[in-house]
């Protein structure tokens, strides 16, 4: 299954359970350093790739059969999401498709103007390196925090979101790298739904 029909369904099905929960729908602008070992040898990589991401978070606060969710003075939640990245380099192109779910866990209420988050998730990477013929699908792990704040309405800024992951471990060049570390900042717009 190709990662955008998965952040699709995965979107439509948060959409769809909303009934009861804070959902917010989001795309936002992704810079991704991404670490490589072996696409000119054996020397590692950290090229920059950018691109959007795209997701929906559904924050919990009901559970069917047994009523309200206490949760002190912060939300659980899940997030789905996806990116496509890109970047040139040595006379071609990296490309990379990631698709994730991750727990999510926000304050309740604003703090100092701003509801901050953390998460923690793992998914799928879908990577072609520079100078490959072929992807190659991958678990991928990441956690991250940020900061939303409310702009008008219903409509949020994502001020920052920093998240630090790794890609596992395929072949690349000649030889084979054990991880793919990424370090991720990304800004953009959160629409929430009620």
């Amino acid at each position: 299954m190709k990662l955008r029909s998965l952040a699709l369904f995965l979107a439509v099905a948060l959409a769809s359970a909303a009934a009861h929960a804070q959902t917010g729908v989001y795309l936002a602008f992704d810079a991704q350093q991404f670490t490589q070992k072996g696409v000119t040898g054996t020397s590692i990589e950290r090229p920059w790739v950018l691109g959007p991401e795209y997701g929906i978070y559904y924050n919990i606060t009901h559970l069917p059969g047994l009523g309200k969710l206490h949760t002190g003075p912060v939300v659980l939640g899940i997030d789905g999401r996806g990116d496509t990245l890109r970047d040139s380099e040595f006379g071609s192109q990296l490309d990379r498709q990631d698709g994730l779910i991750s727990l999510r866990v926000a304050a309740k209420d604003k703090y100092m103007g701003v509801i901050p988050y953390v998460e923690a998730g793992f998914g799928i990477g879908h990577t072609r390196i520079p100078f490959a013929a072929h992807y190659s699908n991958n678990f991928i792990y990441q956690g991250g925090i940020g900061v939303d704040r409310k702009i008008r309405g219903r409509l949020d800024w994502r001020i920052m979101e920093a998240d630090f992951g790794s890609l596992g471990s395929y072949v690349v060049g000649t030889g084979t790298n054990q991880s793919n570390y990424m370090i991720t900042l990304t800004s953009g717009l959160v629409f929430r739904i009620h």
